[in-house]
C-alpha cells in the first residue's frame, strides 16, 4: 500500500511539472515582464532612495594607568577591565557627549550618527561617525575626541585615556550606488516571482495531459489523439486530411476515430452523432470536418451538418464558396427542400452554416430541426454534426436531443476538468450516450511514455463569441 502511495504521488509530482514546463512556455512573456519590472524597480529604488554618507574614524585607548596601553590580554580580563571598555563606549555615545556636541558647533540637532566598537581581543575603542557630507562627520568626530576627556573624568577614575589615531577629513564616501548589483538583483526578485508564481499554477491547474486524464478524471472513453504542429501559413484555416501534404500521423488520428464510430454504429445502431466541445478554439470542426472525409472514404455514404448557429466554420476550413443555400435557410422556410441545401465534396455530402451569426437558441428550438434530422438519417449512413462548444448557453444541448451520440474533442491542457465535467455532465442529461473524447493538439509529456504520434493540427478556429462563459 505504502509503494502504490509513493508511486501515485511520484505521478502528481511529474504532473505537476509538466504543468510547469508548459505554463512557462504560455507565460514566458509575463516571466520576462516580472523580471524587468523587479530590474527596474530596484534601479529607481538605488537611483531615488540610495544615501551617500561618509565617515570619520577615531581610535581611543582606554586604560587604568598602570596597564599597557596598547595590548588587552582577553584571557587575563577581569570584569573590571572589561567593564573598563564598556563604560568608555557608552560615554562616548551618550547623550552628555552629544549635547555637548550640539553646543560646540552650535546646531540644535546633532547631523551625524555615532558609534563605538571594542576592537576583540584589545582595549582599543574605534570612535565612527556617519554623516551625509564629509564636513559633518569630522566635526563631529573632532568635537567629540576634543571633549572626551572632560566628561570621563568624573565617571571613571584612575583611567588614562589615549588618543591613538585623530579624526581625519572622508576623502570618499562609504559606498556609491551599484546600479548593476541592484539590477542583477532585481532581476532574480522577478525570476524567483515568476517561479513561485508558475509553480502555484501548476499546482492549481487542472487539465486534459493524456489519455489516462480522460479515463480516471473525466470517466470518458478515449478515442484517439491527434498530434500537434504549428500553423507554418496564416491563410490557411484549415488542415484536410485529404490534402496531398498531409503527414500520415495525422490521418491515423481519424482512422481511429472511424473504427471507433464504426463499433458504435454496428453495436448499437447509431447513425447521427455530434462533435462539440467544452469552449472555444478546441478544434471541433477541424475533427467534425475530417472525421466525416475519413468515414466518406471508406464508402459510406456521410452528410456533414454545420448547426453551430453563432460562428459556422465548416466553409471557411473547407473554403467553399458557391453556397446558396444553408442550414439556417432550411431551419427558418419550410419551403426550402433538404435538396437544395446539400453540396457534395471531398466524398461527403455537405450542409453549410450560415455566415450570419444568429440566436442560435431560438432557430434550433424550431420543429424544423427535427424534420432535418429525422431526413438525413433516412438517406445517410452517417451523420456528423457540427455544433457550439457546451459551454456556452444552450445550443448544443438543444441539438443533443435530436441525435443519437456525441463526440467530445478536448484540445490538451486547454479547458480546465471541472468545465469539462460540468458541460459533460450536463450534456449526459440529454444525450446518455457519449462514445469518447478526442484529444487535440497533442504534445507528448514528458513522463508519458506513449508516442507523441508525429505532424498534426494544433490551432483552434477563431471563435467570435461575446457572451456565455469562457476558460
Amino acid at each position: 500500500m505504502d509503494q502504490y502511495n509513493q508511486d501515485e504521488m511520484t505521478i502528481d509530482l511529474t504532473k505537476v511539472f509538466e504543468n510547469f514546463l508548459r505554463g512557462f512556455k504560455r507565460m514566458w512573456k509575463t516571466v520576462l515582464l516580472l523580471v524587468l519590472v523587479g530590474m527596474v524597480a530596484l534601479e529607481m529604488k538605488e537611483i531615488l532612495f540610495f544615501n551617500t554618507t561618509y565617515t570619520s574614524e577615531a581610535v581611543f585607548v582606554p586604560s587604568a594607568d598602570i596597564e599597557d596601553t596598547y595590548y588587552y590580554d582577553s584571557t587575563q580580563a577581569s570584569s573590571t577591565k572589561a567593564n573598563l571598555v564598556d563604560t568608555f563606549n557608552s560615554i562616548l555615545t551618550s547623550k552628555e557627549m552629544k549635547n555637548i556636541v550640539k553646543d560646540v558647533l552650535n546646531v540644535s540637532k546633532l547631523p551625524a550618527k555615532v558609534s563605538g566598537t571594542q576592537i576583540e581581543n584589545t582595549n582599543l575603542v574605534v570612535l565612527k561617525v556617519t554623516a551625509k557630507n564629509a564636513k559633518d562627520a569630522y566635526d563631529v568626530a573632532t568635537a567629540i575626541t576634543n571633549n572626551c576627556d572632560a566628561l570621563t573624568k568624573d565617571a571613571m577614575q584612575d583611567v588614562s585615556i589615549t588618543l591613538l589615531d585623530k579624526p581625519t577629513m572622508p576623502q570618499k564616501a562609504d559606498a556609491s550606488p551599484n546600479y548593476l548589483k541592484a539590477g542583477l538583483m532585481g532581476g532574480l526578485i522577478g525570476l524567483g516571482a515568476s517561479a513561485l508564481l508558475l509553480i502555484v499554477l501548476a499546482i492549481l491547474r487542472r487539465t486534459v495531459l493524456d489519455k489516462n486524464d480522460v479515463k480516471e478524471t473525466l470517466g470518458l472513453d478515449y478515442i484517439a489523439k491527434i498530434p500537434y504542429v504549428e500553423k507554418h501559413k496564416a491563410n490557411n484555416p484549415g488542415l484536410l486530411i485529404n490534402g496531398s501534404f498531409i503527414r500520415g500521423d495525422f490521418k491515423h488520428s481519424f482512422h481511429n476515430i472511424r473504427i471507433k464510430m464504426e463499433q458504435d454504429h454496428r453495436l448499437k445502431k447509431h447513425s447521427v452523432y455530434m462533435i462539440t466541445s467544452t469552449v472555444p478554439n478546441e478544434g471541433k470542426t477541424m475533427v467534425s470536418i475530417n472525421t466525416a472525409i475519413t468515414l466518406g472514404q471508406k464508402g459510406y455514404k456521410v452528410c456533414l451538418v454545420d448547426l453551430d448557429m453563432r460562428n459556422p466554420s465548416v466553409e471557411k476550413t473547407m473554403r467553399y464558396a458557391n453556397i446558396h443555400r444553408t442550414s439556417l435557410d432550411y431551419l427558418k422556410d419550410k419551403d426550402v427542400k433538404l435538396e437544395q441545401c446539400i453540396v457534395h465534396i471531398d466524398d461527403i455530402d455537405v450542409l453549410f452554416g450560415s455566415d450570419i451569426s444568429v440566436d442560435g437558441s431560438t432557430e434550433l428550438s424550431k420543429p424544423r430541426l427535427s424534420h432535418l434530422i429525422e431526413n438525413l438519417r433516412e438517406i445517410y449512413d452517417f451523420v456528423i454534426v457540427d455544433t457550439s462548444p457546451l459551454y456556452m448557453m444552450e445550443d448544443a444541448l438543444l441539438v443533443a436531443k435530436h441525435v443519437d451520440s456525441a463526440v467530445v474533442v478536448v484540445k490538451q491542457d486547454y479547458a480546465t476538468t471541472t468545465d469539462i465535467l460540468d458541460s459533460v455532465d450536463e450534456l449526459h442529461e440529454t444525450l446518455p450516450e457519449i462514445v469518447g473524447v478526442v484529444i487535440n493538439s497533442y504534445k507528448k509529456p514528458f513522463y508519458s511514455q506513449e508516442s507523441a504520434g508525429g505532424y498534426g493540427y494544433g490551432y483552434g478556429y477563431g471563435y467570435g463569441y461575446g457572451y456565455g462563459r469562457s476558460k
